[in-house]
């Protein structure tokens, strides 16, 4: 399986979707002066900018470790995580504090845009079927890479917000029509406004999970329990009965593993031959679990704590 081929593939099918879905927004705000509207379609267009990048990143990670790069090019695919995890967030963060400015503005001045709902029903059912479509998308590419492309899966949350953003404008818009002549009345000039408000409040912590994540590869911190269970449970049944697995550490860049296994020799003469077969059967082992993985073997008596001392 060639997961490059795949998720370029994947990124550049999407990354139409992204340009048709922006220009239709751009176009309906310009029909409909809704500002949520307006928003939705920037926040696509970033997308598309942001698949470009993407496709490039997926060709780069495949290659080969060079000597200024000895990890290879793991951390530019963490690097476009944390990319996209901002963009979400300054996305919500200009869209709330815009709006949280046009509610003052109509309490304190009475004032407002008006704005016609007819065309964004009109675009939010189009909006979500080409989101839904395009999740169902990702999602059966993730499948297919066993969830192993940190970018798809991140797209995939991307668009899974784009959807209940798209059916929430078309959904309040429509609710809004029905409500004109109602006590509801004073406050249907600045729907479009609370509907962002309210969308901004969901929608927060995707981002900071996202952010979260790629902050802990970056600092290299081992928060993958499940991983070590696995690698585990396939190392130690490999190892000589003369050797003990004490223990296992992990980081993590993107897709790329970085496996630290110590191992504790329980005899005083260690042959050269019989360690690096040793080492070369670890990771190969590894690799039908981690495709993208680099493993270091150490052979010490010490526990983790005093390995350095």
């Amino acid at each position: 399986m060639n997961i490059s081929n795949i998720e370029a593939k994947a990124m550049k099918n999407i990354l139409v979707a992204y340009l048709v879905m922006a220009t239709i927004g751009i176009a309906t705000f310009v029909f409909s002066n809704s500002e949520a509207v307006l928003i939705d379609g920037v926040f696509n267009f970033i997308s598309a900018f942001s698949m470009l990048v993407g496709i490039k990143i997926s060709k780069l990670v495949t290659q080969k470790p060079t000597k200024s790069l000895p990890f290879g090019f793991a951390m530019y695919e963490t690097l476009y995580t944390i990319f996209k995890g901002l963009m979400i967030f300054g996305v919500l963060i200009l869209a709330g504090s815009s709006n949280i400015m046009k509610i003052y503005d109509y309490a304190t001045t009475g004032s407002y845009e008006p704005i016609k709902g007819g065309f964004i029903v009109i675009y939010s059912i189009l909006m979500v079927t080409i989101c839904g479509l395009v999740y169902l998308y990702l999602k059966s590419q993730c499948n297919k890479l066993n969830n192993r492309s940190i970018m798809l899966q991140t797209e995939k949350i991307a668009i899974f917000q784009n959807t209940i953003i798209s059916a929430a404008i078309g959904l309040v818009f429509f609710l809004v029509g029905q409500l004109k002549g109602t006590f509801m009345d004073p406050i249907l000039p600045v729907a479009d406004a609370i509907v962002v408000l309210v969308l901004c409040f969901l929608l927060f912590n995707d981002p900071i999970i996202i952010l979260k994540n790629a902050f802990n590869e970056l600092i290299i911190k081992d928060v993958h329990h499940d991983m070590r269970e696995k690698i585990t449970k396939i190392v130690t049944p490999i190892l000589p009965k003369e050797y003990q697995l004490n223990y296992v550490s992990i980081s993590r860049l993107g897709r790329t593993y970085y496996f630290m296994f110590l191992i504790n020799p329980l005899k005083s003469d260690l042959p050269l031959e019989e360690i690096e077969s040793i080492q070369q059967n670890i990771k190969e082992h590894v690799k039908e679990e981690a495709i993208f993985s680099y493993s270091d073997v150490i052979f010490s008596s010490k526990d983790i704590d005093t390995l350095d001392d």
